[in-house]
Parts: structure tokens; C-alpha cells; sequence
């Protein structure tokens, strides 16, 4: 915990919205951990169902999600609704016996903290999927936000985005590209989270953004890390040597979950700690406009499907170019500044397997073939690492019918994609310190269990 920034001394409610499937499961139970509670009370909404489940919870969110005396409640709600957003944002006056919203003078109260976890993170979603389900939920929250009455209206406001860049791998000697580096958004998903902040930053709120790097944790089988450890498990079933297209020296940067949690709470608490005024002086930057010019990905360069649609001028509320938004912006990365080298290193000994790269002329030639026929390639991969996993889920003891985890990857992750982020400002303006400094086998593998625990992933006699 920072010793740069003071808690309240009264624990505010706070409201998370979205994000169950990524990071909000592990913020709420960072918040309401019983050695160091960090909130009187969590409301986390979102679109899916817990009773019966619609998507993946893990055991531990469980058991704090029905614990008698539990202070987190779930609000299954459309977020794009906004006839819903006045009751989203107004906490219960009592729950389980705790009193919410007064704030011991009898004055209603709203969340004094929210986190905005919404946005589709997947590369492949179509762009409508995700002007709707990324920038629009999350720009329609922020707008009912920043309209609320003065005691329902959040003295903060945090939320989280991913590294969903171009981004040159720099050398190991370079920090790395910081907030105020002019990053191009990598394809539809990151020009419409990108825009999201440039949305946002034009509200009366008083807003900042977490920007994580490569993430992972346990009950979260999404993003850069848990996919590796698939694919591993299958080249361990196949008895192959897991072979990678690219150098071992591209640098992935990395981060667990539970920091991504710390560090959206001390961007809370800094938010907080000072006027606004000063807080956009010390630490906002510009954000560049989504849809200045084309952007090209990867090996592979401009393409059809890296193009910028036209899409964007039909919506009305996307900031113009000429307009410069400035929002207080810190990158979150651990210690350990893996690279692909490092991570196939300790996937390999995760599952005890061999692993290697391509030398420069064979992948040359598949980056050659790639060219011609990329989608040929990538399906081919993806037939034989499928097959696979089928296989091992029916071998499984118990077996196991049918699991969201899967080997199965968007040709998006087939590409040269660096993760390369400075995260030296967090440390000294918010006093971010990793708990978790670096990735581990141990880690990944309690990781594995937990899935496994879950009959979620296939556990071979």
C-alpha cells in the first residue's frame, strides 16, 4: 500500500461497474479484504446474471458475494440503459445492516468512488459491438455521472483501460513508452477505447485512467498470460517443443490482477488528495484522436482490416480532432519487464516441455507465407490446437463437456505485438509498489488448480 496517499478516514461506498470478467472480480474483493478493508460497502454491476451464473465466477468471489454479513452487492442491470443509470448510481440507504448513504449527519449520500471496467476486450468483436458495448456504455455512464445532483455525484472517477497499441518493442535499456508518447490505437477495439477517454475528459468529473499492461491472475483466463498456459498444456499433450514466430527479446510487459486493483484505488485516492486543477497540471497528458490516419499492425502492414472505417462520423458524441483533450493518465506494470522470451520460458517450465523460436529464414518464410495466405495459417494452427484441447477435455478426470477456456486464437495474436510501458510515474506520483513484482510458475500454476478445482480445465492422469 502507498505511503504517498491517505485513505479516508470514513471508508467510502464504491461502485464498479462492468468488467466481471476481467478485473472486477478480484477490485471488489481488494476492497473489501477483511485484514485491510478499503470500503464500507461495493455495488458491482453489470450485464450478466450470478444466480444461476451466466459467466465464469470464481470460488473465492463466491464465497464473498453470499457471505451472511457480505457488504458487496450485485446489480444485474443493461449499463446502456440509462433510464437506469439515477438508480445505478444511488447506493441502498442499508444493506446487511450497514448504513450506505448517509454520511453521519443524515445527508444522502452517493458512491464516493466509482470504477468504470466496461469495454469489450476481445480483438475480433465487430466495430459496432464495439462502438456500443465499449465507448457508448461507457461514455452514457459517465455522462449520467457527471449530471447527478451534488451529493449523489462521485468525487471519483477511475477507469481502467489496456494497452490495446502499436507499440514498438524498445530496448531493454528504455523504460519504455510513457503516457505522453503518441501511441497510434491498435485496430477497431483500441480506436474505441481510446475515444473513450477522449469522451470522458470533456465531463465534469473528476476522472483518471489505469492503462495495465499485459494482465493475468487467478478465476481470469482472458487477456495475454492464461492463453500461453493453454497452449502450453496442449504442446505438453502432443509431447511437441513449443515453437514461437518471434524473438525471444520483444518485450510483453506484465501485471497481476490484484495490482491492477491497487492501482486503480490509488489513482482513487489521488484523484481525492488534491484539487482538480492541480491533479490535470501534475499528471494529464493529450489524448491523440482515434481516427487521424490509418494504422498497420503487425508483419503483415496495412490491410483491409486495419483501415479506419468511416464509421465514427455517424456518432455524434465522438470528440473532434481539432479538439485537444488533456485526461490525468499512469501506465501499471510489475517489475520483472518480461519479454517473450521470459514468459515462454516459464510456460515451458509450467508444464515441464521444451520450448524455442523460429530462427530469422524459417521465419522469414512463414511470415512470407503469411502474407499470402495469413488466414490459412491461422486456422491451421488453431484446427490442430483445438483438436487437441477437445480431446484432453474428454480425458479429463472427471471429463469435462465444455469450458469458455480455450487454445483457440484470433489471428490478432498471431502478430508481432509488443506490450512496452514505462510505469515509473505510477511510482512516484500514486506510490505504486508491485505485490506481485514478478511472474511465477508457482503463481501460474495455482492459477491452473483453481480452473482445474472448477472443472474448467483438464486435469491428465
Amino acid at each position: 500500500m502507498s505511503d504517498k496517499l491517505k485513505a479516508p478516514e470514513v471508508l467510502p461506498s464504491v461502485l464498479i461497474l462492468g468488467g466481471t470478467t476481467t478485473i472486477a472480480r478480484t477490485l471488489a474483493q481488494y476492497l473489501l479484504s477483511p485484514d485491510s478493508p478499503k470500503a464500507s460497502f461495493v455495488r458491482l454491476a453489470d450485464r450478466f446474471s450470478v444466480n444461476p451464473p451466466t459467466t465464469y465466477l470464481d470460488k473465492s468471489f463466491l464465497s464473498l458475494l453470499n457471505y451472511s454479513s457480505s457488504k458487496l452487492e450485485y446489480k444485474q442491470v443493461n449499463l446502456l440503459n440509462t433510464a437506469k443509470h439515477i438508480e445505478l448510481f444511488t447506493p441502498p440507504t442499508e444493506f446487511n445492516g450497514i448504513n450506505i448513504r448517509t454520511n453521519g449527519e443524515d445527508v444522502f449520500e452517493g458512491f464516493g468512488i466509482v470504477f468504470d471496467l466496461t469495454g469489450e476486450v476481445s480483438f475480433d468483436k465487430p466495430e459496432l459491438l464495439q462502438i456500443s458495448n465499449t465507448y457508448q456504455t461507457s461514455l452514457s455512464l459517465a455522462t449520467s455521472a457527471s449530471k447527478l445532483p451534488s451529493n449523489l455525484k462521485p468525487k471519483s472517477y477511475v477507469r481502467l483501460t489496456f494497452p490495446f497499441y502499436e507499440q514498438k518493442s524498445l530496448p531493454s535499456s528504455s523504460a519504455g513508452h510513457s503516457e505522453s508518447a503518441e501511441l497510434k490505437p491498435d485496430g477497431v477495439r483500441g480506436r474505441w477505447w481510446n475515444e473513450v477517454l477522449r469522451g470522458i475528459g470533456q465531463l465534469d468529473l473528476n476522472f483518471g485512467v489505469i492503462r495495465c499492461a499485459a494482465w493475468y491472475g487467478p478465476g481470469t483466463y482472458l487477456g495475454e498470460i492464461v492463453p500461453r498456459l493453454v497452449v502450453g498444456h496442449v504442446y505438453q499433450y502432443l509431447n511437441q517443443e513449443m515453437k514461437f514466430l518471434y524473438n525471444a527479446d520483444l518485450r510483453v510487459n506484465t501485471v497481476h490482477s490484484l495490482d491492477v486493483a491497487q492501482a486503480l484505488y490509488l489513482l482513487s485516492l489521488y484523484l481525492l488528495s488534491k484539487p482538480r486543477s492541480e491533479v490535470i497540471s501534475e499528471s494529464s497528458v493529450p489524448i491523440p484522436f482515434s481516427f487521424a490516419s490509418s494504422s498497420s499492425s503487425g508483419f503483415l502492414g496495412t490491410s483491409k482490416r486495419s483501415s479506419i472505417s468511416e464509421t465514427w462520423k455517424t456518432i455524434p458524441t465522438v470528440v473532434p480532432e481539432n479538439i485537444t483533450v488533456k485526461v490525468p493518465l499512469f501506465n501499471v506494470v510489475d517489475e520483472n519487464d518480461s519479454t517473450q522470451g521470459s514468459l515462454a520460458k516459464i510456460v515451458a517450465e509450467t508444464w515441464s516441455i521444451k520450448f524455442g523460436f523460429l530462427n530469422s529464414a524459417m521465419a522469414s518464410l512463414v511470415q512470407q507465407f503469411a502474407k499470402n495466405d495469413f488466414t490459412e495459417m491461422v486456422e491451421d494452427v488453431n484446427e490442430m490446437h483445438v483438436e487437441a484441447w477437445s480431446k484432453m477435455l474428454a480425458s479429463s478426470d472427471p471429463p469435462i463437456e465444455s469450458s469458455p477456456i480455450t487454445p483457440f486464437l484470433d489471428d490478432h495474436a498471431f502478430r508481432k505485438m509488443s506490450i512496452c510501458l514505462d510505469g515509473s510515474k505510477a511510482k512516484r506520483i500514486l506510490g505504486f509498489k508491485a505485490i506481485h513484482p514478478k511472474v511465477q510458475v508457482q503463481e501460474l500454476r495455482e492459477i491452473i488448480k483453481g480452473f482445474q478445482e472448477d472443472r474448467l480445465w483438464p486435469k491428465l492422469s
